[in-house]
């Protein structure tokens, strides 16, 4: 049926090139001429081969000039070729985008790092699923943490903001280093340096230093102040904790070897220590140390730390 209608289409413009076409023929071609024109849209099903019909009509157009015709016969030919030339540009431009590659980071009891094209670095915790371009194309620079906790440190772009998409909140900055946490049907953002913008639905909150924002189904989008943000230094090699709660701890060490804790006594998550965690230590090491200082009884099953205590 496409090839009927392309020949058809073609034979047309044939005779009106030839000056042979009939009045009946003419309005057919000039209607349809001018449906296409009104719609601005590509139908295969209706105007066959894109490239070839576009040629056709130009060559046309060339060997109308030398025939008085009235200029609106002229002119609505050059609006077809014209229309015809913006489509397979627009055509091309999403073809180009879709073929963009998309990356993802996936970790599971390690930490990993990734520095994207435009230079920004994020940092991606135990646990955690991160989606990005091998390269950015655009007004934005858009990429995805789909599960897990994410340090980034966003290269500063004014004409190209950096967008990330999670599934409950989304982050927009220009140059910034935050945290985002997604964990048991909550989402927040920590920012340590710059302005974010966080936001879920309607609801929107900006952020500054030691500021954080918490979203949940219940709750919606709050913000709040923080005042020690020593637990977002996870990413680090060597860690230096001072006089920190054994809840903020054990979170950190969560984020590093992908551990969770089983303890629901206030009083061991109350307590404080003094740590010092060196790169590459093992899980255990650690452990042993929290042991030495507080007395308790740590123990490692697999991902899980209980304690006897």
């Amino acid at each position: 049926m496409t090839k009927k209608n392309t020949h058809y289409l073609g034979h047309l413009t044939d005779k009106s090139k030839e000056n042979t076409i009939s009045p009946a023929e003419q309005k057919l071609l000039d209607d349809f001429m001018q449906h296409e024109y009104d719609a601005s849209a590509w139908d295969n099903t209706q105007m066959g081969a894109k490239d070839a019909i576009s040629a056709r009509i130009y060559n046309n157009i060339q060997k109308l000039q030398p025939i008085k015709r009235p200029f609106w016969a002229v002119y609505k030919y050059a609006i077809a070729a014209s229309v015809l030339l913006v489509l397979g540009l627009g055509i091309w431009l999403r073809s180009a985008e879709q073929n963009i590659k998309e990356l993802v980071l996936t970790t599971a009891s390690v930490t990993d790092s990734v520095r994207l094209k435009d230079g920004t670095v994020v940092y991606l915790a135990a646990n955690s699923v991160f989606k990005y371009p091998e390269h950015f194309q655009g007004k934005i620079r858009s990429v995805s943490l789909l599960k897990g906790n994410a340090f980034f440190k966003v290269a500063k772009d004014h004409t190209h903001p950096f967008v990330i998409t999670s599934p409950q909140i989304k982050t927009r900055v220009l140059g910034t280093s935050f945290h985002i946490s997604l964990d048991q049907g909550k989402s927040s953002v920590t920012v340590l340096t710059g302005k974010v913008r966080v936001s879920s639905g309607q609801q929107i909150a900006f952020l500054t230093p030691n500021e954080n924002a918490v979203f949940s189904p219940s709750s919606g989008l709050k913000k709040q102040k923080l005042n020690d943000l020593s637990l977002y230094s996870w990413y680090k090699k060597d860690i230096t904790l001072n006089e920190v709660t054994l809840d903020k701890v054990f979170t950190l060490l969560s984020f590093k070897y992908g551990a969770s804790f089983d303890t629901a006594d206030e009083n061991i998550l109350r307590t404080r220590i003094t740590l010092y965690l060196k790169d590459g230590l093992p899980l255990q090491n650690i452990l042993d140390q929290i042991n030495y200082i507080t007395h308790l009884k740590l123990k490692q099953h697999g991902n899980k730390i209980e304690t006897d205590q």
